[in-house]
C-alpha cells in the first residue's frame, strides 16, 4: 500500500514527500491528462478513445482553467463530448472566466453540442465571472439558432448581467433583428433598463441600428423612458448625430421639450453637435404643434430677451408625418429658388430672425440654427436665413400659397420694398411663361 510521508523543509514550510509508486503514477496521470487535451484540441478521436482507458483525470484544467470537456464545445465535437461524458466528466467545469462547456458552445454557435450537453442537464442560467447566462453569449455573437434554442429550453429571456444587459439589450446594440423577434416572441421586457438606465431603443439608438429602433418602435417601445442621465433615446440619438433615427423617433411622437440632467434640450444637443439636419427636424416637428393666425400688417413685439417680434400661436392637432410635402400644390423647387434669392441677395442682416419670431419660431429655435459654423464670413446670416425659410416651408398648410404669405409677412416685419421686388419678379416671370404658352406656377404669385 502506497503511503505518503509528511516531513518539513528547513525554512518550515510543510511538504509532502509520495512513495515511488506514488510518484510514477502521477506522473503517468500527468502525462496522460497532457496528452488528453493536446487530443480533444486536435479533435484525434481515436487517440482521446485510447487516453480515456488509461489513468488519466477528464477534468483536469489547463493554464486557461479549461478542461478537455470546454476545449471538446469549442471545437464542436460530440463524439468526443460523448467519450468524456461518459468518463464522469464534469459538465459543469468551470474555467478562469467562469464559463461552462454550454457557454462555449453558444458562443462558438454549436447546436448539437449544446442540445447534447443539455440533455444531460447542463444548467441553462449558469453564469460566467461577468454574470452572463450562455443566452447572453449566444446573442452577443449572434447565434440565432442557439438563441432559439435555449429560449424553447426555458432559459430566461430577460437574465441580467453584471452590468444589467439583457439578450435583448445586447441583440439590440447589435442590430440582431433575428434574436431580437426570438426574445419578444418569448416574452423579453421591451422596455427593461440596464443600471444605467438605458432600454433597448436607448442602444439600439446608440448603435445607429435604424431597422431595429424601427422594430422596437413598432412593438409599443417607449420613446421617452428616460436613462440614470434623464436621457431619452432622441437625446442620444441626436448626441451621436443619428439622422435617421432621430427622423423616426420624430415621427412616432418622442418628447423633444424633455431636458436631461444637465438641462439641455434634444435640439440643444443637436445644435452644439453641428448636426443641423436634425435641428432642421426637431424645430419642424415642433412648429406643427403650432398654427400661426392669420398674418396682420402690424409686427406684434416681442417681450422676451433679445427682441424682435412675438408671434401669436394657437395649438393645432399635431401632425408628424414626413411625407406631407407630397401633397402641396406649389412648385416646390421654384420656391426653393425664390426663398434662396431672398435669403441670399434681399435679406439684411436680423431680418430672417425677424421673420423667424413673426412666423413663431422660438428663442430656442433661432439659437440652434444660428449655431450653425460658416467660418468668419460676415454673411453667414444668408445660410441661417435660407435654412429658417426652409424649416418654415415645410409647416405650411397643403393649401397655403406660400408666396402669399411670405409676401405679406415680409410687409408684416417693414420690408415693403422687398415684398413690392419679389411679386414684381414673379409677376413678370408669370408673363413670360403665359407668352410662351407655358403652364404658370398656381402658388407662385401674390394673389
Amino acid at each position: 500500500m502506497n503511503t505518503t510521508l509528511e516531513t518539513f523543509h528547513p525554512v518550515g514550510a510543510r511538504i509532502s514527500l509520495s512513495t515511488p509508486d506514488e510518484l510514477e503514477r502521477r506522473e503517468e496521470i500527468h502525462r496522460n491528462n497532457l496528452l488528453l487535451h493536446e487530443a480533444v484540441i486536435k479533435n484525434d478521436t481515436e487517440t482521446v478513445r485510447r487516453i480515456l482507458k488509461e489513468p488519466v483525470d477528464v477534468n483536469s484544467r489547463n493554464n486557461y482553467g479549461r478542461s478537455p470537456m470546454h476545449w471538446a464545445s469549442s471545437r464542436g465535437n460530440t463524439d468526443i463530448m460523448e467519450m468524456l461524458i461518459s468518463s464522469n466528466c464534469d459538465i459543469e467545469s468551470r474555467d478562469k472566466d467562469q464559463r461552462t462547456p454550454l457557454h462555449v458552445a453558444c458562443e462558438k454557435g454549436h447546436v448539437e453540442v449544446a442540445k447534447l450537453v443539455l440533455a444531460h442537464e447542463a444548467n441553462l442560467e449558469a453564469r460566467d465571472a461577468e454574470g452572463n447566462t450562455p443566452l447572453h453569449l449566444a446573442a452577443q455573437q449572434q447565434q440565432t439558432e442557439i438563441v432559439q434554442l435555449l429560449l424553447d429550453q426555458g432559459s430566461d429571456p430577460d437574465a441580467e448581467n453584471s452590468k444589467g444587459f439583457t439578450p435583448q439589450h445586447i441583440a439590440c446594440s447589435l442590430g440582431s433583428k433575428g434574436i431580437l423577434d426570438s426574445l419578444l416572441q418569448h416574452g423579453s421586457s421591451i422596455n427593461k433598463p440596464n443600471k444605467a438606465g438605458n432600454t433597448a431603443l436607448h442602444l439600439a439608438c446608440q448603435s445607429n441600428e435604424i431597422d431595429t429602433v424601427e422594430i422596437l418602435i413598432s412593438k409599443g417601445a417607449d420613446l421617452n423612458a428616460l436613462n440614470a442621465r434623464l436621457q431619452s433615446p432622441i437625446h442620444i440619438a441626436a448626441e451621436m448625430g443619428r439622422t435617421e433615427i432621430c427622423r423616426l423617433l420624430l415621427a412616432s411622437g418622442a418628447n423633444i421639450e424633455q431636458r436631461e440632467q444637465g438641462g439641455r434640450t434634444p435640439l440643444y444637443i443637436a445644435a452644439r453637435g453641428s448636426f443641423t439636419a436634425i435641428v432642421d427636424m426637431i424645430i419642424k416637428t415642433a412648429r406643427l404643434d403650432y398654427l400661426p393666425h392669420e398674418q396682420t400688417n402690424k409686427p406684434i413685439k416681442k417681450e422676451n430677451e433679445g427682441g424682435g417680434l412675438k408671434p401669436v400661436l394657437s395649438v393645432r392637432k399635431k401632425l408628424r408625418n414626413p411625407s406631407r410635402d407630397d401633397g402641396r400644390k406649389w412648385n416646390s423647387e421654384r420656391l426653393k429658388d425664390v426663398i434662396f434669392k431672398l435669403a441670399y441677395k434681399q435679406l439684411q442682416p436680423g431680418d430672417w430672425k425677424k421673420l423667424a419670431y413673426h412666423w413663431a419660431f422660438t428663442e430656442e429655435h433661432v439659437r440652434a440654427i444660428e449655431h450653425q459654423y460658416t467660418g468668419d464670413s460676415p454673411s453667414s446670416y444668408k445660410e441661417h436665413g435660407f435654412r429658417m425659410l426652409l424649416i418654415w416651408t415645410h409647416g405650411l398648410a397643403p393649401d397655403a400659397n406660400p408666396i402669399k404669405e411670405l409676401y405679406d409677412s415680409l410687409i408684416a416685419i417693414d420690408k415693403r420694398s422687398v415684398a413690392d421686388a419679389l411679386r414684381r419678379k414673379l409677376d413678370l416671370e408669370n408673363e413670360e411663361r403665359q407668352r410662351g404658352k407655358k403652364k404658370t406656377c398656381s402658388g407662385c404669385n401674390v394673389t
